[in-house]
């Protein structure tokens, strides 16, 4: 008896204890939901604000915290881009951007070192790899409408005092190509002389000259104004052409290889610079433009340019109906029939193949550079040139992404390209012409 009455106190005192413990949880859920939750950085700032002793906390943006601070915030943009400090990275295009009315094209602006392919051409092959290396550029770029900075740089320009001006170099060459087809080679030779600077498959060229065929593709749009495109692809290259450099007297463009597609604009537009097109065995450079990670002629199928449009309109296909090396073999027959076509018409431009031309001995020193005006510079210390030329050489053109050193950064002549049966039988079906 005294037992059960023991028990029955002890569930007692349980049930109580049970109970006590459930009002303080529901307590504790009340007073959790009802209060507004505070980050830890909004408790630290009320306990230092309660604080007589200490200063409060500032609040701070968390996305603000993730950048550096910009060294040029409060400078005036504008002066910044005609003193040649900031310079163009890019280009951004509406709808509207070329079209009869008053669309406008964007330039983003940033700092960055444009000659760090001088000190090592295969470390940093394009103006993008030098731009990544810019905390600016990455960080704290900026947009302003192209045609106002055009006109602020011509005013600059022509009528500043001579020592601010910055002189503008004239394009002295295009080097056009397939790709993985030796321009590359080319390009880097050409920055081992003092006189010259090779602005290399620069975004904003490349889009300047694919602005009709964006908007076409992206928007669905067909207001494109023919003089307001060339404009644009003058007016960008003229921006480009702008330095402070005494020692450079050229320039040299390296386009990205579907560029080539408009060599007959930019002949329009140069038509006193000299320009190559690289190409290479059918078969081998397919392959080369397939392999994984490096197939970006694939995006062609969905954004072709007008004269790939018209390719495949001849050959009666469908650009949706096509295989992923089928497209890329019709995009890369494109390049070579416009190359060539320009080349036949107008009796211009050096078609350079690569396994017949480029890799034979001396070709570079003894008939390309001399043909894209540099045979003085050659015949001033040819054994300087031929030195700085065949250590180019000797180094692969595009070491990006390359960091260990146990990679051989060494290039050879003698490349096994394995041709599969895909490759085959595209090369077949659209560059015939070429095989």
């Amino acid at each position: 008896m005294t037992a059960a009455r023991g028990t029955r106190s002890n569930l007692a005192t349980l049930s109580l204890i049970i109970a006590a413990a459930a009002g303080l949880l529901t307590a504790v859920v009340t007073i959790t939901v009802a209060s507004p939750l505070r980050s830890d950085d909004q408790q630290r700032r009320q306990l230092t604000t309660n604080n007589e002793d200490e200063p409060p906390i500032e609040e701070q943006s968390l996305i603000a915290m993730q950048f550096t601070a910009n060294p040029y915030a409060g400078r005036d943009k504008i002066e910044m881009i005609k003193s040649g400090e900031a310079k163009l990275a890019s280009l951004r295009l509406t709808p509207d951007s070329l079209s009869e009315g008053n669309g406008r094209v964007y330039g983003t602006f940033c700092v960055f070192d444009d000659q760090l392919n001088k000190k090592d051409p295969a470390v940093y092959p394009t103006v993008d790899h030098m731009v990544q290396t810019s905390d600016h550029c990455n960080e704290n770029r900026y947009t302003l409408p192209l045609d106002e900075v055009v006109e602020a740089v011509i005013s600059h320009d022509s009528g500043s005092i001579r020592s601010e001006r910055l002189k503008k170099l004239p394009l002295s060459g295009m080097l056009f190509h397939q790709g993985f087809s030796g321009a590359g080679l080319i390009a880097n030779a050409l920055t081992t002389f003092d006189n010259t600077v090779v602005v290399s498959e620069h975004s904003a060229i490349r889009d300047a000259l694919n602005a009709c065929d964006y908007i076409h593709n992206r928007f669905k749009s067909k207001g494109c104004s023919a003089s307001k495109h060339q404009k644009l692809v003058k007016d960008v290259i003229s921006i480009l052409s702008r330095s402070s450099d005494s020692n450079i007297e050229r320039m040299f463009l390296k386009l990205d290889s579907a560029s080539s597609v408009y060599i007959p604009l930019l002949r329009e537009i140069y038509p006193d610079a000299k320009w190559t097109f690289d190409y290479r065995k059918a078969e081998h450079v397919l392959a080369k433009s397939t392999e994984s990670k490096r197939s970006t002629c694939v995006l062609k199928k969905r954004q072709p340019s007008s004269v790939m449009a018209s390719q495949a309109t001849e050959h009666n296909v469908d650009l949706e109906d096509l295989t992923t090396h089928e497209v890329c073999a019709l995009h890369l027959s494109t390049l070579v029939n416009v190359a060539s076509k320009e080349h036949d018409s107008t009796g211009t431009g050096m078609l350079i193949s690569y396994e017949d031309d480029l890799l034979k001995e001396d070709a570079l020193i003894e008939t390309i550079l001399p043909y894209l005006g540099l045979q003085k510079e050659i015949d001033a210390n040819p054994s300087m040139v031929r030195a700085r030329v065949e250590d180019v050489l000797s180094t692969k053109t595009n070491l990006r992404g390359i960091h260990s050193q146990d990679v051989d950064s060494q290039w050879s002549s003698q490349e096994n390209v394995h041709v599969s049966r895909e490759v085959r039988a595209a090369s077949q079906l659209f560059m015939q012409s070429m095989m």
